[in-house]
């Protein structure tokens, strides 16, 4: 890992939010104020006071700073849900191999409640009657933002973020993914006003690095992500589930449903950066293909992993690594780096994501708005083709025994996983209704994990939840016994800054999680009694 200082427009938003801060007392007047009782001049407003928010919101998601993103995901949720594994022989014991780093822990948590959360409290702060479309922006990327942020650590401080209080408490899961549902009923409820009062107009254009301002993009991205979190709670509340998944899907602004509707975190706007992973992978070398992955992509013979991959410099072949090693030498540093530009926009969320939501919701006998589980499977493998820019094979959807190929390790035969492991992922690509619930939610889950790569952060969280794809476990545990090896890491510990600076909020966060600070307690939505 490389320390690199490179210019950011999240220090200049830092600025603009501290003179924000110190020269507005406007008060906040409610989130539904009706976009009707305004004029259109006053409606688009004159938003350069708060509009710098809006940019450094979305441009911590997740970190387009490459050694941020390094430790914010890359080296804990984009190895955790089998996409990737680090060639590099300097970490020592590390999250990738179970040793839960106190410095790398705190990263997401601090980008989290320094960039989103405090964005957000200023917006709540200053935001006038007339600007509620962009409080309702600013909604929607705090929810997309500290899911995130609570998939990785579980309880955190979100209801009374900001309060002057001599702590701050952290809310139960539970309760934030209740406030979830809540702020994007408020967003949705706002933009659809907006949009039905001022069709066509983008007032927030210039500060809208994901959609260019046009509401109705952002409209299909929270119904969306309300489908993804409604999805979430399927093992823990199966009632809430269903009901907020069928609200996403009923609500005439539609979902993301074709290449054209992919978030990326686009370079216009005057923000330019190298995609972090082009420099982990590239100048670092720091991450490569994984086992997991060369397993089931190359198993189903599948193009994306041209896309997704390069030829090793080991032997022309991709070569996947093994995860959770104590690597020591530099025998894997040649093996397959991951296929991107420093020019690739970094991806937030793309529309295939929703056919197999969709796909899982009509399996659980859900209203998921005409069609049926294979055809929203077929779907969203047929879109993820055309987002990856890859021709999708004549007969790759009828393919019925094509699995995940055994995994042969050219520099360790130690570490191979041969024909028959119970951890290759069995499930061949063809829709069968003939099959279990679980042979076909595995289906649904392996194609939506080839699909969304490289989010690493999502594909965990679905695995955590269902199991699937089968990943292999760790080749060397160092997590001391807090973590099993065949039920794999379930969470980040808390920041341990936290710890020392709010160690009253932190308490209270432990009692909600149900168990000890550590990587192998499950989250509260983790209750799958098939996963280990």
């Amino acid at each position: 890992m490389k320390t690199i200082y490179i210019k950011s427009r999240i220090l200049l938003a830092g600025i603009l939010g501290i003179l924000v801060m110190n020269s507005c007392t406007k008060d906040f007047k409610g989130l539904n104020t009706d976009p009707s009782k305004v004029t259109q001049g006053q409606a688009a407003g004159d938003l350069q006071y708060i509009g710098g928010f809006l940019p450094d919101m979305q441009e911590n998601i997740f970190s387009p700073v490459d050694y941020i993103y390094q430790i914010q995901q890359n080296l804990n949720a984009d190895v955790f849900s089998g996409y990737m594994m680090s060639p590099d022989n300097g970490f020592g014991p590390n999250n990738t191999n179970y040793f839960m780093r106190s410095d790398w822990n705190a990263q997401a948590f601090d980008l989290g409640n320094q960039h989103i959360m405090h964005d957000w409290s200023q917006i709540k702060q200053i935001a006038r009657p007339q600007d509620q479309h962009f409080v309702a922006i600013a909604l929607i990327l705090k929810v997309e933002g500290m899911h995130r942020i609570t998939d990785m650590y579980g309880p955190i401080p979100y209801s009374k973020y900001g309060s002057n209080a001599f702590f701050v408490p952290y809310d139960s899961q539970q309760a934030v993914y209740t406030r979830f549902f809540t702020e994007l009923d408020t967003a949705v409820t706002t933009l659809s006003a907006y949009v039905k009062a001022y069709p066509g107009a983008k007032p927030l254009a210039q500060y809208d690095l994901l959609y260019g301002g046009d509401y109705k993009q952002w409209l299909k991205f929270a119904n969306t992500l309300r489908l993804r979190l409604a999805m979430r709670l399927v093992y823990v509340d199966a009632a809430t589930a269903q009901q907020q998944a069928e609200k996403a899907v009923a609500d005439p602004n539609g979902l993301l449903t074709a290449v054209s509707d992919d978030a990326y975190l686009n370079m216009v706007n005057g923000l330019s950066y190298q995609n972090a992973l082009w420099n982990i992978t590239n100048a670092y070398g720091d991450i490569s293909m994984s086992a997991a992955m060369k397993s089931i992509i190359e198993g189903y013979s599948d193009p994306r992993e041209a896309a997704y991959f390069l030829p090793s410099a080991y032997d022309g072949n991709f070569e996947g690594i093994r995860q959770g090693q104590n690597i020591t030498t530099t025998a894997y540093a040649g093996f397959s780096l991951l296929n991107v530009k420093s020019t690739t926009p970094m991806q937030i969320m793309v529309a295939s994501e929703s056919f197999f939501l969709r796909a899982e919701g009509a399996l659980r006998g859900w209203n998921m708005g005409g069609g049926t589980a294979q055809s929203f499977y077929e779907q969203g493998v047929a879109l993820s083709f055309q987002e990856k820019g890859a021709t999708m094979p004549a007969g790759y959807l009828t393919n019925s025994t094509a699995t995940a190929a055994p995994y042969v390790d050219p520099t360790n035969g130690a570490n191979n996983v041969p024909a028959g492991n119970p951890y290759l992922n069995n499930i061949t690509i063809a829709w069968n209704s003939g099959d279990t619930f679980e042979h076909s939610l595995q289906r649904i889950i392996t194609q939506k994990w080839i699909a969304i790569y490289p989010d690493g952060q999502e594909a965990w969280s679905d695995f955590r939840r269902t199991g699937y794809p089968k990943l292999f476990p760790v080749l060397v545990n160092n997590s001391g016994g807090t973590i099993s090896t065949t039920s794999f890491v379930k969470r980040i510990p808390f920041a341990a800054d936290e710890e020392q600076n709010n160690p009253k909020g932190v308490a209270i966060g432990v009692q909600a999680l149900g168990g000890p600070d550590n990587g192998g307690t499950r989250l509260w939505w983790d209750v799958n009694p098939l996963v280990p």
